[in-house]
């Protein structure tokens, strides 16, 4: 296979025109001059929300593929990025073409599928990977907060969040909304905290969207979030999405991570992890309650978030004691 350097490798690409995602970078379909079918995303500090928001000038996965840090992962996981290049501001990701091989979000785990996700997300972990850039954790824990959306030009996104959150408070305890939508305004407290936890590297989006089986290997797209930060932040991010459908429930997949970790698993991160999960992404699970007209799902969602505010409760009272 050929390794694909400029625009010039790339012939028949056509862009897929239903493509649909927040952050507004362009995917594409084309083939390199060998026949190898592949899939192309372009983004820039300009196109791409995600990118801007979490202040990185030139796309993290070019830096990440350029640097060496995606070509030394663990034997078990994969990135399915074959070339990058910039031109002026605007990174190109050539990719293999995963097709119907991506989970996607409609995606049932197994147990057993779900604990050999971990397993190899927990070899990324344990690799030591020390990459030239990453995401910092402040705008991983506070993406969704609706006032820097606006700044960054999400005016239609930062209305849905704002809705979001004013179903949390009517949610929620009021101490509670009040702790957490403080966080979500000012969350350096649970930055440090975080940032004081033992850290690694980790992809930073683990979802089903972002995953493939090959033979036995786990292929991971989209590195645009990773970061260095406690393995728990990634596993806990993991819970809101990938959780929903699947045969394990939240507390029986934590207890299966904690065993896999070790003498390496720290409660201490773990907690304050699922805290900042809820901060990053508890809008859209209180949109899930109010929003879902089928009683037997809405109870289920609404279920769901009352774990979230019980797990999220140990991690203000780990703040408070720190503070």
């Amino acid at each position: 296979m050929d390794t694909p350097t400029s625009d010039h490798d790339l012939v028949d690409e056509v862009e897929i025109a239903d493509h649909a995602g927040l952050s507004g970078a362009s995917i594409s379909r084309a083939r390199l001059r060998d026949g190898t079918p592949v899939v192309v995303k372009r983004s820039s500090p300009e196109s791409d929300l995600f990118q801007r928001r979490l202040g990185h000038p030139v796309s993290l996965e070019h830096v990440l593929w350029q640097d060496g840090t995606l070509c030394r992962l663990p034997s078990g996981i994969r990135a399915a990025v074959l070339g990058t290049w910039l031109t002026s501001r605007v990174a190109t990701i050539v990719m293999v073409d995963l097709g119907d091989s991506i989970l996607g979000g409609g995606h049932i785990f197994s147990a057993d599928e779900a604990l050999a996700m971990l397993e190899r997300v927990e070899r990324l972990h344990r690799a030591g990977l020390r990459p030239s850039a990453s995401t910092p954790l402040e705008p991983v824990i506070s993406l969704f907060d609706p006032n820097r959306l606006r700044d960054h030009g999400a005016n239609g996104l930062a209305a849905d969040v704002e809705r979001g959150w004013a179903a949390f408070r009517d949610f929620a305890a009021p101490t509670l909304a009040n702790a957490v939508i403080e966080i979500v305004e000012r969350p350096g407290v649970l930055v440090d905290a975080l940032g004081s936890r033992p850290s690694t590297f980790c992809h930073g989006d683990i979802a089903a969207v972002n995953m493939a089986w090959a033979d036995d290997d786990l292929v991971l797209v989209d590195w645009g979030q990773a970061f260095v930060g406690p393995p728990a932040l990634e596993v806990a991010r993991f819970l809101p999405s990938g959780l929903v459908r699947s045969e394990l429930d939240p507390d029986s997949f934590l207890a299966e991570y904690r065993a896999l970790s070790g003498d390496r698993f720290d409660a201490e991160a773990l907690a304050l992890s699922l805290l900042a999960t809820l901060v990053w992404y508890g809008w859209r699970k209180a949109l899930d309650v109010v929003e879902t007209a089928d009683p037997t799902h809405r109870a289920r969602e609404a279920a769901a978030l009352s774990w979230w505010c019980d797990v999220a409760d140990r991690g203000i009272g780990i703040l408070a004691r720190t503070a």
